[in-house]
């Protein structure tokens, strides 16, 4: 029996002709785009020896038509690895008698022959053409079972006569090894109709950062030290002003030093200081970074690592290795320079080894693998599955929670290519040879693209300052670029408190009427108030305002970091949550309150919508582990004379503040009294109002004037009792 590796529902018409669908196809050497609706046909007749072609899909937009082919054996399609003859033919014309005849039934006007790299066209006689030519794009450039090639529908191969001349065209491939073909020569043609309904367009992608704490990662090879080449600086100044990246990997530098790299980045993008790190190993690579460069090991073979200091509101540093691996038929090289890479990750993951990289560094390995040959190459960089364990150790994760690496699977950031190599005078097609692989468990790929000046429309090269042919000019490589966002250094505050308002003595806790009642917002309410918050619009966690007994929630409240040397001067912002015993937690009803700062020093403080905030008269020093700050202690020193109110022996925050502002006024302008009368309607004094509201003092859930429980009594009781006139003023600046 017949084994298939790979098998496609197929859409087969007795005379194999196959009802056309459009489709967006990305040119990226995968294919989940490639779906059973497309246009299909299975043969299901096996060669008896050699490579078994199996199926083939097509499908087409405006601007190319598409194949793909699945074989029954792992090949590389543009080499003889596994020998194979694999050619392909179209009938352009949908007419048998015109071109040559590779079988009955076709007259094909084109033939490419993918083992030796060569094309025909045969209109009217035979004509060797390149692969440039018809825009032609066969990807993976590795061994593979499956493969998906591009065409342009507008080649005009020999310069004078279109490809392609009717709607209607018929597709033939032929093992000619071993005489196997799809179809066979018992079937008829397998005709294909272009489908002109248009597919969605493609959305570019914008080039600027999406955030500016995103760290850009560029890997390029500049070819034959372009770089410092006299003749092509206006090129690669205007494309690394555009792209404006944070570490750069460059290849192919063989004869540019570190001090001539840095004398141009320092000019075309000048960062003050001392301006940019750059450093070079002992052949073609230097890396380049805005950040200070600690250490940087060049014992790896075609491969150069660095680690990146980068700023303290990143809670780790970037361990970036720039890599070109072996070209070509050196496969064995590169295998070697995959195992030699994946055995560095295992020992700087492990304590002890030659160095350690602290837990949880992100790693990002790019550059020109020269991802041809054998696939085996790529996958070992992507999940540590060393192939010569006796020399480089066994076999070991690439990623601090166990898993493989991820990929940057980028496009051209105006067509659907994925092509990061491409020469128009070279025997080889345009190929996917550079990557960038990555730890997704501590790195996250905001985006990622190729950029090719020469696809991207004439408005967005004058918005970016680019010339249409600076990629092709400048190198055979594009640029490949990968944005990530990278775990911020959070410090943590773990803070305790009590507001007057809600606060029982007896219990020594406060009570949580507004969540009994479902009277608290599962939305912040704060930023509606005017304040600018790091969490704004946050909601609270499901499940939270369940909770019961003295970890249920009383209200929401702002937690601020304000800087050691001024304490009026706000850091940073957050929301959080106040429970009945004081604990102040984040959203989820349990952590410390996080914030995406630096380690150091800071005031903080806590601030209520209808109470005086208190704040910490020192700086704190602050980190991921969590500082205490217990404001309801007596001994604990708060900003300020009189901060806070001390009931039973309990400190709280002083009530009242229902204008929210520095000062607790019972009468004359702008009093706090006056807003409780308003909510109630502003003329009946026994009138109550019910809900969430600034002027519900004791946060009971019911407004009121007069009577029991009044909201009144408590801004009169604190600014002294019996002078109206008085004020108390908040002590937090």
């Amino acid at each position: 029996m017949h084994y298939r590796s790979f098998l496609l529902t197929s859409l087969l018409l007795i005379d194999h002709a196959c009802l056309a669908q459009s489709a967006p196809i990305k040119m990226d050497g995968l294919f989940e785009d490639w779906t059973a609706d497309l246009a299909t046909f299975t043969d299901n007749n096996a060669p008896a020896a050699g490579i078994d072609l199996l199926s083939l899909q097509v499908t087409n937009d405006e601007a190319y038509l598409y194949i793909r082919l699945n074989v029954g054996t792992e090949i590389d399609l543009q080499d003889d690895l596994v020998p194979h003859g694999i050619a392909l033919y179209i009938d352009a014309d949908n007419n048998a008698s015109t071109g040559t005849s590779p079988q009955s039934n076709y007259g094909a006007e084109l033939r490419v022959r993918f083992d030796t790299r060569a094309c025909n066209q045969y209109i009217p006689t035979s004509t060797v053409v390149s692969w440039s030519s018809l825009d032609l794009v066969p990807l993976p450039t590795t061994t593979s079972t499956s493969f998906e090639v591009a065409i342009a529908r507008n080649a005009v191969p020999d310069g004078v006569h279109p490809l392609f001349t009717s709607p209607t065209i018929r597709i033939l491939f032929r093992e000619l090894d071993n005489l196997d073909a799809m179809p066979n020569t018992a079937s008829p043609a397998f005709t294909y109709t272009f489908d002109e309904t248009p597919v969605a367009p493609v959305v570019p992608i914008d080039i600027p950062k999406t955030s500016a704490t995103d760290v850009r990662v560029l890997a390029w090879n500049v070819l034959a030290d372009g770089i410092t080449n006299a003749a092509l600086q206006g090129q690669f100044q205007r494309m690394l002003t555009a792209l404006a990246p944070d570490v750069i990997g460059y290849s192919e530098c063989v004869s540019s030093t570190a001090a001539q790299v840095k004398t141009r980045m320092d000019s075309w993008l000048p960062l003050g200081g001392n301006g940019w790190q750059v450093v070079k190993d002992d052949f073609d690579m230097i890396i380049a970074s805005r950040w200070p460069i600690t250490q940087s090991w060049s014992t790896l073979t075609r491969q150069y690592a660095a680690l990146i200091d980068l700023p303290s509101t990143y809670a780790t540093d970037l361990l970036f290795t720039a890599a070109h691996l072996h070209c070509c038929t050196a496969d064995g090289s590169r295998q070697n320079e995959a195992d030699e890479y994946v055995r560095f990750v295992q020992d700087a993951m492990t304590a002890g080894g030659t160095f350690t990289l602290p837990a949880n560094t992100p790693m990002i390995h790019a550059g020109d693998l020269n991802s041809v040959g054998y696939a085996q190459q790529l996958a070992t960089l992507l999940s540590g599955d060393i192939v010569n364990n006796a020399t480089y150790g066994p076999d070991g994760p690439m990623d601090w929670d166990g898993s493989t690496a991820a990929r940057v699977e980028a496009l051209h950031t105006n067509t659907r290519m994925g092509y990061t190599w491409r020469s128009n005078t070279s025997a080889y097609p345009s190929g996917r040879l550079d990557h960038m692989l990555y730890t997704d468990a501590v790195a996250t790929l905001v985006k990622g693209f190729i950029l090719r000046t020469e696809s991207m429309p004439p408005p967005t090269l004058t918005a970016l300052g680019l010339l249409g042919n600076d990629a092709s000019t400048a190198s055979d490589h594009l640029p490949l670029v990968g944005d990530f966002a990278l775990p911020t250094a959070a410090v943590k505050v773990q803070a305790r408190c009590f507001l007057e308002g809600p606060f029982v003595a007896n219990a020594l806790l406060m009570h949580d009427s507004l969540r009994a009642l479902g009277a608290i917002p599962t939305q912040e309410p704060y930023t509606i108030l005017g304040h600018v918050l790091g969490n704004a619009g946050a909601t609270i966690g499901a499940g939270v305002l369940a909770m019961s007994g003295s970890n249920a929630i009383v209200d929401w409240v702002l937690v601020e970091l304000r800087d050691a040397n001024d304490p009026s001067a706000r850091i940073a912002t957050q929301c959080a949550l106040l429970q009945r015993d004081g604990d102040v937690v984040d959203l989820d009803g349990s952590s410390p309150v996080s914030f995406a700062v630096a380690f150091g020093s800071y005031h903080v403080a806590v601030r209520h919508r209808n109470h005086f905030g208190v704040m910490s008269a020192g700086a704190l020093a602050l980190s991921n582990a969590a500082a205490n700050v217990d404001f309801t202690l007596p001994t604990t020193a708060v900003f300020g004379t009189g901060a806070t109110k001390n009931i039973a022996g309990s400190m709280v925050m002083w009530a009242g503040n229902v204008l929210a502002d520095d000062t607790l006024r019972y009468v004359g302008a702008g009093n706090d009294r006056d807003p409780i009368l308003v909510r109630i309607g502003g003329t009946t004094p026994t009138n109550t109002a019910s809900g969430y509201f600034v002027e519900d003092v004791n946060m009971d859930g019911t407004v009121k004037y007069v009577g029991a429980s009044n909201d009144r009594d408590t801004i009169l009781v604190n600014i002294g009792g019996s002078t109206p006139t008085n004020t108390l003023a908040e002590q937090v600046p």
